[in-house]
């Protein structure tokens, strides 16, 4: 157990215990957790994520350590809430009653220790291993879902029988579920309403659950593209069609990878329509930082924005396709390939309205790359200084890096 748990648990005086796979953890675990807190006042709720389960022993689960981490992000936040990794670093099945016990060695003499447990696992609960001195190391939270009716007979036996002290909470039915979470993962579906963010957001950056959107499948692809169409305007979704055209055709002439221009090319503009301050919230939200020229001109950030949405709403973690969205709009100083198709697909895609230069980056663009996109990036400078607003300095970066090939 880490050592900053182990020094507070040798002070807490009134503990409650959260036991179970967390593959992945969800919603319902946070809400039965905080309904305990409410009604129970512990000064801690312990998240312990299980080992082995010992009456599955065959049944696959996601690697502990990782199943650590994403509880950790799911509750870190909350003051109360807090993690243990001593149950995955018990080799062997893991049972509870050695949990409490280890918990009543570390905790100080005396202590409360509530263990939350489900309505229909209390009522089998004389099966579980070490159940009689189970039910003498700790009190019992039994969490009991609407229509499910408790056999109070069987739990005055277990007052009597074995002096356990159970008490019972009431929460409301919650239609979720790790499996079906991870089928959600699975098939590339939003999982957002059923667990937090943060715990989501590092089984996709890990690749847990067998992410769809990790593969871009065509399938996925042709998803994502009518997702799009719903959101965007006709002009935009227009625009992105015909940068994906754009992009293909030049990876295609210059040996690229297809499928990432493809990708990076479909959701280049994808938070290109949010409002300014929604744009300005989200920034801060996902610690992209706001420099002189985005603060004066918001729009900028869209490029920025569309990288992380890509990643967090259409499941999309190549890091080259991410980094092509990020630098669509500025460039910058040392662009790969990819980027640069991205970037110029952008600027000469088939649906473009006509502006000054485009017919002559339209005829280098499959002559030379590199000339065809300075051409690009020196009329938008020229454009925003005309415009009265700044360059940002990526651009001129870029522009002195494509001149010098």
């Amino acid at each position: 157990m880490p050592k900053s748990i182990h020094d507070y648990l040798e002070r807490c005086d009134r503990l409650a215990v959260m036991g179970g796979t967390f593959d992945p953890i969800h919603w319902g675990h946070i809400a039965v957790a905080e309904a305990a807190m409410f009604k129970f006042k512990p000064r801690r709720v312990l998240f312990i994520p299980g080992g082995q389960p010992p009456h599955k022993p065959d049944k696959p689960v996601t690697d502990g350590e990782h199943r650590y981490k994403m509880a950790m992000a799911a509750v870190c936040e909350q003051p109360a809430f807090d993690v243990s990794r001593m149950e995955i670093m018990r080799s062997g099945p893991s049972y509870t009653v050695d949990t409490m016990a280890a918990l009543r060695e570390i905790c100080p003499q005396g202590a409360e220790i509530f263990f939350i447990i489900g309505a229909d696992a209390m009522m089998e609960i004389l099966t579980w291993q070490g159940a009689k001195k189970l039910l003498g190391l700790c009190q019992f939270i039994t969490v009991r879902r609407p229509g499910y009716e408790l056999d109070s007979g069987f739990l005055q036996k277990l007052r009597e029988k074995y002096g356990a002290l159970i008490h019972l909470m009431e929460m409301p039915e919650q239609d979720i579920s790790g499996t079906g979470i991870r089928k959600r993962f699975a098939a590339g579906q939003p999982v957002s309403a059923l667990m937090p963010r943060a715990a989501e957001d590092y089984a996709r950056l890990h690749g847990l659950f067998q992410t769809e959107g990790i593969r871009l499948t065509p399938e996925r692809f042709q998803n994502v593209q009518a997702r799009l169409e719903e959101i965007l305007s006709p002009r935009r979704f227009k625009h992105t069609l015909g940068t994906v055209i754009e992009a293909e055709k030049l990876a295609k002439h210059y040996k690229a990878d297809i499928k990432k221009a493809r990708w990076a090319a479909l959701l280049h503009d994808c938070a290109k329509e949010f409002s300014a301050g929604k744009k300005r919230v989200l920034c801060d939200m996902w610690g992209i930082p706001i420099d002189d020229v985005m603060a004066s001109h918001i729009d900028v950030t869209h490029s920025h924005l569309g990288a992380e949405c890509a990643k967090r709403q259409f499941y999309v973690n190549d890091e080259e396709i991410l980094q092509a969205i990020r630098c669509h709009t500025t460039g910058h100083n040392d662009m790969t390939l990819l980027d640069k198709i991205v970037m110029l697909a952008d600027y000469i895609e088939p649906y473009r309205e006509d502006y000054s230069g485009l017919s002559e980056i339209r005829c280098l663009a499959y002559a030379d790359i590199n000339k065809a996109l300075a051409i690009g990036i020196k009329g938008t400078i020229e454009d925003l200084k005309q415009r009265g607003n700044a360059v940002h300095p990526h651009s001129k970066d870029a522009l002195r890096k494509l001149q010098s090939f």
